[in-house]
Order: C-alpha cells, then structure tokens, then sequence
C-alpha cells in the first residue's frame, strides 16, 4: 500500500494544527528572546506571528491545489522543478528534526533537570509508538492534550495576573535594537511553524479544498493569542534579565505568582504540550520522506504505509533515529536557530510558488506572498549574521 486514506475532519485538522504549535516554543522561547531583546521580546512575536499568518496562507493556498503528502516539497516540484523541491524536502526534513530535538529536551529540562536527555528519548519513543496506529488515533489524542493545555495556561495567566507585585503596563520598546529586533523574530517564528503541519497531510484530510485553509488559519489566530498572552504576562511579572538563561522559563515566572504551590502544573502542561507537538511533527517528516521515496529521491523503501494502520511506519522509524541521535548530541538554543534557518528556507520556497501561480488560483492577494518570501528571507539572513 503506498497511498494514504482521508480520514482526518475539519475538527480533527484543527485540533492536528493547534497541537503541532501551542508547544515547545511556548514554554521555552520567552527566555532566548528576552535575552537578545529584553521587553521588546513581544515586538519580535509580533513580527513573527505576521510571518506566520503570511505564510500560513501561502501553505493554505497550495494545500488546496495540491491536497497531496508533501507540503511544500510537493508543490515546489509541481510549479518551481526538481531543484527546489529537493532544497524544501531536505530542509523540511533537517529543520523539523531539529524541531523534534528542541521539543523533546524542552520536556526534559521542565521533567529531569538534572538529566533531560532520558525523558527526551522516552518520549520520542512513546510519540512515535503512538503515530504507528495512524493520524484518525493521533488526531483524537490531540484533541485532549489541546483543553488540558489551555486549561493549565488559563490557570498560569489567572496566577500571574492576580498577584500584586504584576504590572500589565510592560515596557515593549525596551531594549529595541535592530539586532535584537530580527533574531527575536527568527526564535519565535520557530514557535509558530506547526501552522503548516496540515499541508503535509493533504493526502489525508477530506475534503482538502475546504477544510485545509480553514483549519490552517484557525488554528494560526488561536495560537498567536495564547502566545501573546502567556508572553506578556510572564514579562509583567518577571524581569527579562530573570529568565534571560533560564530553560524553564514559565515555571521561574509561576514561582513567584500568587498560586506558586501549583507551578508544578507548568511542568504537567509542558509534558502535555511537546507530547503533543510530537504527536502531529513526526508523522509531519515522514510524510515528506513518503513524497521524496515516490519521485525516488530517496529509497523507494520509505513509501511503504501500513494497510491497516494508515502510517508510514518505515519512514516514521527512520525519524525516530535521527531524532534520538540529534538529542544525544545538540543543545536547545542552538538548535533553535538551525531549525528556524532551515525552516525559514523551507517558507521562502513556499511563498514564491505562490508567486508563481497565475493569478486566477490564487485564494488571496500576492501581497502576502511577497511579503512572507521578504521577512523569511530577512530572518534567515539574519540568523547567519547573529547566529
């Protein structure tokens, strides 16, 4: 068998989306930003989340031309050629794992501080058991993990917001540089590249056309207003300089709120939400690594889907290696940055296959378009400079 079937519903794209984003980046980003950016931290999620949103509606605009597995590696090769196809297929591929390291180590400095790297395997191992039995198992799973995290950080911010030392009134121009300006924004923008998760299971998804930018652009608006939310209010709570070298940044900021005897929630909700990224980001590589196996790019051998679970089980072991091996060797912050270089490539090739599209398939503006293949191309510039 080497085609998927359509399983997933607007509802289940939605909940795949949310958790592929309200993860890691969350609970771990706030402290490198702070770092190169002080207050002015939230002008960089601000830029992001505009990136985001002008590449999320390039990925919805060609998921819906090409409701196939690939992403971006798939419409490239439809509308640029083979070159960049293979430059998005391997920059999905090195980015994403990276991804999937950051994820994992973010849980085990929030779980085993004094050894992250064991609950980082583990968990990686139980994920990918997990995505054996198929995205409808996956999806529903997700769903769950979803509440339980929004639940938790409603608690966190109600903690926060409640305590007399808080100060809503941050000053977001401090530390503004130029520097610091575009290297916050490369680090968040690593935060919100969950948006895209769907495109790669186009083959999957019923009725693609429809449900795929919906489901996309949904779950974007809802991420960027948590984001923004826990963002601020652990700056107006904790000085920048506070977290600055901190790997777990919201629980320093629970720790010091009105309901600090609960901060061990934060580590729960940290497991549950890179549990959770995991869930849809490694189905996400191996569904590239099933597209490059087609156009025998790579051994025909990683094509091979399960008849009965509907996984790419062969391709999804293969991530498996390369995660663990990556998790024995890299730290987070690097790993950051690598994955958002990689990714920011990835975005610029999706962007200007949007530019290249006549007009008439076109959802929205070229406008969006343009803009993103600038800012991605802006960032990763500056991430070699700053890096």
């Amino acid at each position: 068998m080497d085609k998927f079937s359509r399983t997933l519903t607007l509802r289940n794209s939605i909940f795949l989306g949310l958790s592929s984003m309200i993860g890691a980046g969350l609970f771990v980003n706030i402290a490198p930003t702070a770092k190169v950016a002080s207050y002015s931290s939230v002008v960089g999620l601000i830029m992001a989340s505009s990136v985001a949103f002008a590449n999320a509606s390039s990925s919805a605009q060609l998921a819906r031309l090409y409701p196939e597995t690939g992403g971006t590696y798939l419409y490239a090769r439809n509308i640029l050629g083979k070159i960049p196809s293979l430059i998005a297929g391997y920059s999905f591929i090195i980015g994403k794992s990276i991804s999937c390291i950051v994820i994992a180590l973010t849980l085990g400095n929030y779980l085993m501080p004094q050894n992250p790297k064991i609950s980082a395997i583990l968990l990686v191992v139980i994920v990918t058991l997990i995505n054996f039995f198929g995205l409808e198992r996956t999806s529903s799973i997700a769903k769950w993990f979803v509440y339980s995290v929004i639940l938790i950080l409603s608690f966190y911010i109600f903690s926060i917001t409640t305590t007399s030392s808080f100060n809503i009134q941050i000053p977001i121009t401090q530390g503004l540089t130029l520097e610091g300006f575009v290297l916050s924004s490369s680090i968040w923008f690593f935060a919100f590249t969950g948006y895209s998760r769907l495109a790669t299971f186009g083959e999957e998804v019923k009725n693609p056309e429809k449900i795929i930018p919906q489901a996309i652009l949904r779950g974007l608006g809802i991420t960027v207003v948590v984001y923004l939310s826990v963002s601020w209010v652990t700056l107006g709570i904790v000085e920048p300089t506070t977290i600055a070298n901190s790997l777990t940044p919201l629980k320093v900021a629970f720790d010091v709120s009105r309901f600090s005897q609960f901060s061990f929630l934060i580590t729960i909700c940290s497991t549950i939400a890179t549990s959770s990224v995991l869930l849809a980001l490694l189905p996400g590589i191996s569904r590239v690594f099933v597209a490059m196996a087609r156009d025998k790019n790579i051994p025909g051998l990683f094509k091979i889907i399960h008849p009965v679970h509907n996984s790419a089980y062969v391709a999804d072991l293969s991530v498996l290696l390369l995660v663990v091996s990556g998790v024995l060797y890299l730290n987070i912050v690097d790993s950051i940055k690598l994955s958002a270089f990689f990714i920011l490539i990835y975005y610029s090739i999706t962007n200007l296959s949007i530019l290249k599209l006549p007009k008439n398939k076109r959802l929205f503006p070229s406008f969006f378009a343009l803009y993103g293949l600038t800012t991605c191309l802006i960032l990763c510039m500056s991430l070699v400079l700053y890096f």
